[in-house]
């Protein structure tokens, strides 16, 4: 397995340096230079590369009803993605030497590992209930988390601007579970319930996230990586222990793959994370509903409904919004910055 991890490894580090030696054309090698740019394409890859596996999580979902088999409980999908996903990403982790072993926060690494397994986990149930499109939609309140926690831990003000960008992003929230109780199909207590497993999940990634974005301050990206994998791997071989159903021949494959996706996923993240702020990286992951659509039509004739594409719609305004509104609050800051500055040197 070592050896599949390396040849995959060599192949992804080939494919990385070739899509960048591309750059002796003036015009790309311009936007390459630039952060943002780097960073939305990174950002961009682990999208499409976690949608592979939301695809892989519904596939043996819908495969176990469709077959009468017992499914694949959410823990041990989560097991065995982090194991694969440990396996591949070891020879990049490698490739720094020794370095990638040492640490300098490790109450940090184990509280994101305790934060990832948690949400991983409520993440699966949310996709083996409900369509992915509508799951994923539910990811981009995850600035609004952000906000929230910044509000209740750090003392910091909502204001206006941030307030309205939050009940927005709620109220798109219930559109995209709601319409079905506007169809009679379903009550507000089943909306509760549903919407509760991807909003929890939403929660654990942003504080994930912020949590992440410490770390590549002191860290590489292979050093966060390992950790975290290392550190979940027995948190959910633990969770899933107590509900252990034995993979089919059939299902080995594709648990294989969703390892790959997550090693590759976490490669491009991580590089991400160091290239650009998180806040600018916000809009980019619209390309993980666009991929989650087309996935949930092409394979499982999941199509979008008016209220998932308002809702969606409502959310990812709400949120870019929120974006510009930090990203003006932050010049204002530093102009000010600056001022107070220039006034006391004279």
């Amino acid at each position: 397995m070592l050896c599949i991890g390396k040849i995959f490894y060599t192949s992804l580090a080939f494919s990385m340096s070739s899509s960048f030696s591309l750059s002796s054309q003036p015009p790309f090698q311009a936007n390459l230079k630039d952060s943002a740019v780097r960073g939305a394409l990174f950002k961009s890859l682990s999208c499409l590369c976690f949608s592979g596996i939301y695809g892989c999580v519904r596939y043996f979902t819908l495969e176990a009803q469709s077959s009468g088999l017992p499914p694949i409980p959410a823990t041990e999908l989560a097991f065995f993605e982090t194991l694969f996903g440990l396996i591949f990403i070891f020879p990049w982790i490698l490739s720094t030497g020794k370095a990638a072993f040492k640490i300098t926060q490790p109450l940090l690494y184990g509280a994101r590992a305790f934060v990832v397994s948690f949400g991983v986990i409520l993440w699966f149930i949310a996709l083996s209930k409900m369509p992915m499109i509508q799951v994923i939609a539910f990811k981009y309140t995850a600035p609004l988390f952000t906000l929230l926690g910044a509000k209740i831990f750090l003392g910091e003000k909502c204001g206006w601007g941030r307030a309205a960008a939050i009940g927005g992003a709620f109220f798109g929230a219930l559109l995209i579970t709601g319409g079905e109780f506007f169809e009679g199909k379903i009550d507000w207590l089943d909306i509760s319930f549903l919407t509760f497993f991807p909003l929890a999940a939403t929660a654990c990634h942003a504080l994930s996230a912020i949590f992440g974005k410490k770390q590549a301050k002191y860290d590489s990206p292979q050093t966060i990586s390992l950790y975290l994998l290392l550190l979940t791997l027995p948190i959910l071989g633990f969770a899933a222990a107590f509900q252990w159903v034995t993979p089919l021949a059939w299902q080995w494959p594709f648990l294989v793959l969703m390892g790959g996706l997550l090693a590759c996923a976490y490669i491009f993240l991580s590089h991400a994370y160091v290239t650009s702020d998180i806040i600018y990286l916000i809009p980019v992951s619209f390309t993980r509903l666009i991929a989650a659509a087309l996935i949930g039509m092409a394979f499982f004739s999941e199509w979008p409904t008016v209220w998932t594409w308002v809702g969606s719609f409502l959310i990812l305004g709400a949120t870019m919004s929120l974006c510009q509104y930090e990203i003006k609050r932050k010049k204002t800051k530093d102009k000010d910055t600056v001022s107070i500055s220039a006034t006391r040197a004279i």
